[in-house]
């Protein structure tokens, strides 16, 4: 008989255990009302054949990142977008090949395999309509999403965002030279115009030219914690190099696009510089433009205040609702 109670209550404790472990491995539920509740933590998703690694925290409308492409990991991101989680439920997405992601074929970093990509994690997640938030090239990327799958995107945050095939940036050159007298421009700009060819050279290529990112070298050494924090994978920004980046046509699709953009851009950012940023705000009908003083190309790290007050700011303006789910 003890035996027989035993044997119960162990099959019992399977069970549970193996309901919990279900459940842990998705993120995303639905309620009696029908609308999506996707629970806080990290997960890893199988998305088009690679188990792509993402983070989820906060409350409010689903807010989807993905990081740019090229290497860089999303704690660049989730380590200090935390006043935004008040505003969103964000998803923080370790695109394909960076961060804790899986590798694909060297040729696999097309623009179309990142859009489908972020179309699968919103599948996955189980959210029919969401925000997206861009940073740098993470700003084409998710344009480009918006002209294929736009019914699901509700609006559009492109931070420092450069689009290839209708605006580069004319002066970079010219606002790397503004710097000339700083101590360290030398080796910056030696290191600018090197390209790595190894995950060692990889590393200390984008140390050594990070003073151009910041507005000042103060706010470099403010922030230093996040970049020891930051992997960059170098088999990205191979991928990048292999693959086809080609766009859609941006230059037609702008004018005409009905999703609302907040366009934000550091005025001292040298790569994306506000150029660009103010011909998506010239080009997107539903757009509001924010520059942020005194930031280069990672504002929210050099100026918070600036950046998140700005954002809460403009984003009423632009259809938010923080009661939208």
């Amino acid at each position: 008989m003890r035996i027989s109670n035993f044997l119960n209550h162990t099959l019992s404790v399977i069970v549970c255990l193996s309901l919990v472990c279900i459940a842990g491995s998705r993120p995303a539920l639905s309620d009696t009302k029908g609308s999506t509740v996707i629970r806080e933590g990290e997960f890893t998703a199988d998305i088009n054949g690679l188990k792509l690694w993402y983070k989820v925290s906060g409350s409010g409308p689903v807010c989807i990142l993905p990081t740019p492409g090229w290497g860089p990991s999303s704690d660049l991101y989730f380590l200090k977008m935390k006043p935004l989680e008040s505003i969103f439920t964000m998803i923080y997405l370790d695109t394909r090949g960076s961060g804790r992601s899986e590798r694909p074929d060297p040729h696999a970093y097309t623009m179309h395999d990142f859009v489908a990509d972020i179309e699968g994690l919103r599948e996955h997640i189980g959210a029919e309509s969401v925000w997206l938030m861009g940073h740098s090239d993470g700003g084409r990327m998710i344009l480009n999403y918006t002209a294929v799958h736009g019914e699901h995107v509700r609006g559009l945050i492109l931070v420092d965002s450069p689009v290839r095939d209708t605006s580069q940036g004319r002066d970079r050159e010219r606002r790397m030279l503004l710097r000339k007298n700083e101590p360290w421009f030398d080796s910056a700009y030696s290191a600018f115009h090197r390209m790595p060819t190894t995950q060692k050279e990889f590393d200390a290529y984008i140390r050594s030219m990070s003073p151009f990112f910041f507005s000042s070298i103060g706010n470099l050494e403010k922030n230093r914690d996040v970049f020891e924090k930051v992997t960059l994978s170098f088999d990205a920004q191979m991928g990048e190099g292999q693959s086809d980046q080609s766009s859609v046509g941006l230059a037609s699709f702008l004018p005409g696009m009905k999703t609302p953009a907040l366009v934000i851009v550091g005025n001292d950012d040298f790569i994306c510089p506000p150029p660009a940023s103010e011909y998506l705000h010239r080009e997107i009908d539903r757009s509001k433009l924010l520059i942020i003083q005194n930031a280069g190309h990672f504002p929210w790290l050099e100026q918070p205040e600036q950046f998140f007050g700005g954002i809460r700011d403009f984003l009423p303006k632009l259809g938010y609702r923080a009661a939208d789910r």
